[in-house]
């Protein structure tokens, strides 16, 4: 076969083969962390419509990152966005639910699992006679197990732009399949009729009261267990949960740690229930109280 045919071939195989058409900034490999990228699960940006960014963690056996509120210890995943292109907004980072976990002997409130933070983006209508555009970011992360090895890398990646309105933008199925993953693992709005609220117990103790609906079927209380998102709650400290009576609902008291917010205007975060909440498919839901 003449080299003209070959490439000719594998011109169209490319085309035609599912997989490998979103972004991807080449991988880099820290102590504790044998994968960290940022990624895309599209071919390419179109003026005006929104995507989303992965930063995609894969750590070591034994090896952890955390969550936005790390606990007593821990220093969350930190981005710092660079000359992006004019219009180009990324939100908030979309967090999935976090885990318990060890930093040595204290506990704290991470990800032992790969884990891909999202990351939205809104996109400018108008991209003037851009043919790409490229996002550069310097990420900044914690990686522990009996010891924590900070680090800091610049990544980059390049999207082509695509203006053809009558065909939608490909999306390649092992990203999306993962952003998927992630997005099932973030926490949902609690139920209909469930209320919280929260109060003070004394200088280093605060309470967070759960009310469910009267009609509410059983649930174990005994089981839950809650990941305060700003610092206001010592994550290496035993949770107390005590059903109401007579009603259902529970209280959980917390001890609150010596650098704790000073004026929250919430009590807020994340409440674990292994066996799933009624009323929803996630086992994570937000909880939040007005203090």
């Amino acid at each position: 076969m003449s080299l003209i045919r070959l490439l000719s071939l594998f011109s169209v195989l490319t085309v035609a083969m599912p997989g490998g058409l979103a972004a991807e900034s080449e991988p880099a490999r820290y102590p504790g962390l044998r994968e960290i990228r940022l990624v895309t699960d599209i071919e390419a940006v179109r003026p005006g419509e929104s995507f989303t960014v992965g930063l995609l963690l894969r750590h070591e056996e034994g090896f952890h990152t955390y969550w936005k509120s790390p606990g007593i210890v821990g220093v969350a995943p930190h981005i710092e966005w660079k000359d992006l292109p004019a219009g180009f907004q990324p939100g908030e980072i979309q967090w999935p639910a976090p885990q318990t976990t060890k930093m040595a002997q204290l506990t704290a409130w991470g990800y032992e699992t790969d884990t891909c933070l999202l990351i939205p983006f809104t996109v400018p209508a108008d991209l003037g006679d851009r043919e790409s555009v490229t996002l550069k970011a310097r990420i900044g992360w914690m990686c522990c197990a009996t010891s924590c090895h900070p680090g800091w890398h610049e990544f980059s990646l390049t999207l082509p732009v695509h203006r053809d309105a009558s065909a939608p933008v490909a999306r390649d199925e092992e990203w999306s399949a993962i952003f998927a993953e992630s997005r099932s693992r973030m926490p949902v709005a609690a139920p209909a009729g469930w209320q919280f609220t929260a109060r003070e117990v004394a200088a280093d103790s605060i309470q967070l009261v759960v009310h469910a609906p009267a009609d509410q079927p059983g649930v174990d209380f005994s089981k839950v267990y809650f990941f305060c998102d700003d610092n206001q709650v010592d994550s290496d400290e035993p949770q107390r949960v005590v059903e109401l009576s007579g009603v259902p609902g529970a209280v959980l008291t917390f001890t609150r740690p010596e650098f704790a917010p000073e004026k929250p205007k919430a009590l807020s975060g994340v409440l674990f229930h292994p066996d799933g909440w009624p009323g929803t498919k996630s086992r994570w839901i937000i909880a939040s109280a007005p203090w």
